[in-house]
């Protein structure tokens, strides 16, 4: 069952953090609750007939802590349970049947309820992104089955299946109401007042184009909508991590419906301390940002919906630690690295060079809807600026080897338009795209050391004057009913990618002496085409269960590396073979997804820092295979399990490369070595249960959320120190809601267990080390809500 206004909002009535008042359809058409004025229910069946839409030196954790988390996951339970089912009001309840709220999603740029999509598709709104506490990109990790997110120096990388972010394009990507993201640090920007997030695994070459060779994430923002509300949220966690965010949603008149948000996070206390009395901690900042939106009916059939945002954001978050100490080649070439404080343990480290970065974001988009009857035409443009100023300390230890500073300016223009709709048996979208992106960038290393073989007070510049992509692209999709249960799936991309670079690399040692060329001003242009076709067919065994198969190709740009001189890298591709079973169980309480894949890669694109260049290289080839199981269950309308295992096996097939940190190996043969960022199992599982009316007349949720991961390897050489060994992330919330909904109090932590664990590493032969960033430590917090 689900309650809906206008098909601009959805919310479900069995979930355990709905509205306290909505328990039937009867207490819905009675209610005089503001909040619910103007709702109206929809009733769904489960089936297509639903016309919606060990720790070793102090740095990898311990093979015991899945135990732990268990562990203290199973004592909480038993502590608490007594306690909530002693309740007079909970002893009167049991055995209610309760459904899985069935999801609208348009991933596939049509909306479709998420069980009819004939692909791997995880959906999570806004009401539990809120009870988990999601509020960025690299929480969804802990939600979606075979996905890794982290940050280094600043950046958000995402990975699906083992396949996601290089220092270029990412490989996952990033849409904020239908708007492409170019950059991977834009999906940070996203996680405000969200209504859902729709995370597509897999290849999505035809309907999404470039760079979506590990999937796709769609961030899905709430319309305004025609009732006056908003509400005002404050939280406070330890390391001084504070919030303030507020909306209001104003219905203008019967036409015109305006939501803005604002938000103001700051984090105080760093997470990573640095060793040195007086040093700088970091990994902390603040951010403001604000988003306003418009929804305007121009006629019955054409809705015009436009946005304008922007992000401010400052603080040392540019930054790694090291995770070895320097090779004895790297400190024969750099003697000063003999005397250097290597701190080891997690999130220490000992940088005496300046760490600070600053963003300023702002865009628009615009929406045009026009609905044909059968069909469906849209257009949506989009526009950003970002602009991106950071000092960091390049080797993160008190010597002064390589402080950087670098600077990037960009802006992106996007247009598409589809025309979705069906006739007769067919259901179908064709659209275009097109982006235009500009981009400045320049990086500047101070070697007053000096570094092998440069001599001190050198400086080293890399330069991009104009880094502009161009992308057009044609697709269609269309499936097509043989039967009410049997239909066949057909779609194709072209695309084409215009780059043009102009670059130059100089040296200069001392401020007054002339610059030494090593790469002269030059503009190298390429174009990259590509046909990205898929071809499937979907069954419906029944009413509550279907089969699906599909067969599709993948495309990621290639280009030019950034602080090389016209060394170019060359487009990676994939062919996918996917199956999968979609199913509603026990009338609906229970839904369970299963999907097995198999990959073929090609030039799978790798990042590589050799001496003073960071490079963008290609591995040969590379084979990913695994299944995926997804549940969600409501045995009654108290409780909710949602669970998910990803078995994965992601390794090369042909490649060679050096291994920078032991150059005396030579060219390594690591075919058969694991992909980085990918497990060989993850598992995800959340509980919740939420009471019948138990304080101040008000019911509680409790909800506890166990993730594990198996080994993780982090560079293709597959070394022991290369890897994080197996862990378990435990977070835990307690959420009372007021007895008429208008106020909510949730106490929350996360990592409950405090483990230390990587997130992201990459190395450098310059100071002969690994270099990591660190999952977030244990926060214990309190937040508190007014809606009105």
């Amino acid at each position: 069952m689900r309650v809906s206004g206008s098909p601009r909002a959805e919310f479900d009535i069995n979930s355990p953090y709905a509205h306290p008042h909505v328990k039937s359809l009867d207490g819905i058409s009675r209610t005089d609750d503001p909040l619910l004025q103007g709702v109206k229910v929809r009733v769904g069946g489960p089936g297509r007939t639903d016309p919606a839409p060990p720790k070793t030196s102090g740095r990898i954790v311990k093979g015991e802590a899945v135990q732990r988390s268990l562990r203290i996951l199973m004592c909480a339970s038993a502590l608490t349970a007594p306690a909530l089912l002693a309740s007079p009001a909970l002893a009167q309840t049991g055995g209610e049947g309760a459904e899985v709220a069935e999801l609208v999603v348009t991933a596939l740029k049509r909306e479709s309820n998420l069980q009819d999509v004939p692909a791997a598709i995880s959906a999570v709104g806004g009401p539990e992104l809120e009870a988990r506490g999601i509020s960025q990109p690299s929480d969804l990790q802990f939600v979606v089955p075979s996905m890794q997110a982290g940050r280094l120096l600043g950046q958000t990388a995402i990975t699906i299946r083992g396949v996601g972010l290089n220092q270029g394009a990412p490989g996952v990507a990033i849409h904020a109401d239908g708007v492409y993201q170019p950059r991977p640090s834009m999906g940070d920007l996203t996680q405000i007042d969200v209504e859902r997030v729709e995370v597509l695994r897999g290849p999505q070459g035809t309907l999404y184009g470039r760079n979506a060779n590990g999937g796709v994430v769609n961030f899905i923002s709430r319309a305004p909508g025609d009732t006056f509300e908003g509400y005002i949220l404050g939280s406070y966690a330890t390391y001084e991590d504070s919030r303030i965010q507020g909306v209001i949603n104003v219905p203008v008149n019967d036409r015109i419906r305006v939501r803005l948000v604002a938000d103001r996070w700051q984090r105080s206390e760093g997470f990573v301390k640095n060793v040195i009395p007086g040093g700088q901690d970091v990994d902390k900042g603040k951010s403001a940002s604000a988003r306003l939106r418009v929804q305007v009916d121009v006629t019955e059939d054409l809705t015009w919906d436009v946005a304008a945002y922007g992000l401010t954001a400052s603080g040392p978050t540019s930054y790694f630690t090291l995770y070895n100490t320097p090779t004895p080649l790297s400190v024969s070439r750099n003697p000063y690295l003999a005397n250097a404080i290597v701190p080891l343990k997690p999130r220490r480290n000992s940088a005496n060079d300046l760490i600070a970065a600053n963003r300023e974001f702002g865009g628009a988009s615009s929406t045009l809807t026009w609905e044909l009857g059968e069909a469906q035409l849209k257009a949506i443009s989009g526009y950003s600026r970002i602009a991106d100023r950071e000092d960091r300390d390049d080797d993160s230890i008190n010597v002064s080897a390589f402080p950087a500073h670098r600077r990037e300016r960009a802006r992106t223009f996007t247009q598409e338009l589809n025309l979705s709709g069906s006739l007769g048996p067919v259901e179908a979208v064709v659209g275009a795209f097109y982006m235009r992106d500009h981009k400045y960038e320049v990086l500047d290393y101070d070697f007053f050391l000096g570094i092998f073989p440069l001599p001190p007070n050198s400086d080293l510049f890399f330069e991009t004057y104009k880094n502009l992509s161009k992308a057009y692209a044609v697709f269609g999709d269309v499936t097509f009913n043989l039967s009410d249960k049997a239909r066949i799936i057909g779609g194709l991309r072209y695309s084409k990618d215009k780059q043009s670079v102009a670059q130059r690399n100089y040296l200069q040692f001392g401020n007054l002496a002339p610059r030494t060329i090593t790469c002269p001003l030059q503009t190298n242009d390429v174009t990259f085409n590509s046909t990205t076709p898929r071809i499937g067919a979907q069954y419906d065994v029944s009413e509550d269960s279907n089969l699906f198969a599909t067969y599709s190709k993948g495309f990621k740009v290639g280009g030019f590396n950034f602080s090389a001189c016209n060394q170019q890298f060359r487009p990676e591709k994939v062919t996918s073979y996917e199956a999968g079973w979609k199913n509603r169980l026990l009338d609906g309480a229970l839904t369970l997804n299963v999907a097995a894949f198999y990959y073929d890669y090609t030039d799978l694109q790798l990042n590589q820092t050799v001496g003073l260049t960071s490079l963008i290289t290609n591995a040969a080839a590379a084979r990913v295979k695994g299944v995926e199981v997804e549940g969600a269950w409501r045995p009654d309308r108290h409780w909710t399990v949602n669970a998910n295992v990803s078995l994965l096996r992601a390794k090369f097939t042909d490649f060679r490369n050096v291994d920078s940190l032991a150059p005396a190996r030579g060219a390594q043969d690591v075919a058969g070595n694991y992909l980085s960022n990918a497990p060989k199992t993850s598992i995800n599982v959340g509980v919740a249960y939420r009471s019948d009316p138990i304080l101040a007349g008000g019911p509680i949720t409790a909800r506890a959320d166990l993730s594990y991961r198996s080994k993780i390897y982090f560079r293709e050489f597959n070394d022991p120190l290369d890897a994080q060994d197996a862990y378990a992330i435990l977070n835990a919330a307690l959420i009372w809601d007021s007895p008429d909904g208008t106020y909510r109090v949730r106490a929350f932590a996360t990592n409950l267990t405090g483990e230390d664990y990587i997130v992201r590493m990459g190395s450098s032969d310059n100071f002969g080390s690994r270099f990591v960033s660190w999952g977030a430590p244990r926060q214990i917090g309190l937040e508190l809500r007014a809606n009105f």
